[in-house]
């Protein structure tokens, strides 16, 4: 009778799904960290991963090991290559969060252009300051905007950026030839060119060695607005913090950054039109239930011989 190991706690609609199953039997651990997590890997066929890393080491602990599954998309904190060594399969949950996270990004690009945090600061103390100096808020409609990344995410934020009045351009170094792209938006084949004129960018990308420092923001357009809900390395942190100090940006809003927690004093907390949140885009009521369910049916498909080939991960380099 196989065994899945769940590190964390995961939604109960995901572990009803295993309940139903008397041919499985399955820990779930309240706190994923080391060494509560290594005891019991030895014992594992399956591990479904949320909120910590899988390194070699790890893998090396698990004999029985068979299958991973990641509760959400980024696998960047998973040693690929170990667990190719091993043929031991990797699975995602692609359909999970791609509207959670392009909500909180939409969230995180409104924050920034209208500064609602500076605004509320100055209702909470008192001073009801109406409007910021000389410079009038950030308005999207009529603006063009630049989404780098074409998967679901990127996708489903592109739609809502149109929704906003915008005009929308994609780049995806990674989109096949003749890829339909979203109604409305228009490919970008050059990343530097299309950076220089949209006024606001939004990063939906991989951490890969072909994306880490993708982006550059201050080759971004004077005055545009950067959002980030992918991983913090796309963009290198110390032009992104030069790119705030000298206002080559209007403003940023990030739920990423390259070290996570970010350490106190890190240079980018200081500047006033940085709006951060700690990598929680996709902790909404119905991402956390998808991505439960998603990544406990993608162990159970695996071991029933019908995992479907949009979960599985190329350990080569993406997503199949």
């Amino acid at each position: 009778m196989p065994h899945l190991l769940i590190a964390k706690t995961v939604h109960e609609d995901g572990l009803r799904l295993l309940r139903e199953r008397s041919d499985w039997t399955f820990t779930c651990l309240d706190d994923a960290h080391d060494p509560e997590f290594t005891e019991q890997l030895p014992a594992a066929d399956a591990v479904v991963l949320r909120y910590r890393s899988l390194q070699r080491a790890h893998v090396d602990l698990a004999p029985r090991l068979r299958c991973v599954s990641r509760h959400g998309v980024g696998y960047d904190s998973v040693d690929t290559v170990a667990l190719g060594e091993r043929g031991i399969v990797l699975a995602i949950t692609p359909q999970a969060n791609a509207s959670a996270v392009a909500e909180h990004a939409m969230a995180l690009l409104l924050a920034v252009a209208r500064r609602i945090p500076q605004c509320h600061g100055s209702v909470a103390t008192g001073q009801w300051v109406q409007g910021t100096g000389s410079q009038p808020f950030f308005e999207l409609e009529g603006k063009q905007a630049l989404v780098v990344g074409a998967g679901r995410i990127g996708r489903a934020m592109a739609a809502r950026l149109r929704g906003f009045g915008m005009a929308v351009r994609i780049f995806d170094p990674f989109l096949a030839p003749g890829t339909l792209l979203p109604e409305g938006c228009e490919l970008a084949p050059a990343l530097d060119a299309a950076l220089a004129r949209a006024d606001v960018v939004s990063l939906h990308v991989p951490s890969t060695e072909a994306t880490r420092g993708l982006v550059d923001p201050l080759a971004c357009k004077r005055g545009a607005i950067l959002v980030n809900t992918a991983r913090g390395d796309v963009v290198d942190a110390g032009r992104l913090h030069t790119a705030l100090r000298t206002g080559q940006l209007y403003g940023v809003g990030s739920d990423v950054f390259d070290t996570e927690p970010v350490p106190a004093g890190h240079p980018l907390l200081a500047e006033p039109a940085l709006v951060a949140t700690p990598h929680v885009a996709s902790f909404t009521d119905g991402a956390l239930r998808r991505m439960a369910c998603e990544s406990i049916q993608n162990v159970l498909d695996f071991f029933d011989g019908r995992l479907h080939a949009a979960a599985m991960v190329d350990l080569h380099g993406s997503a199949a």
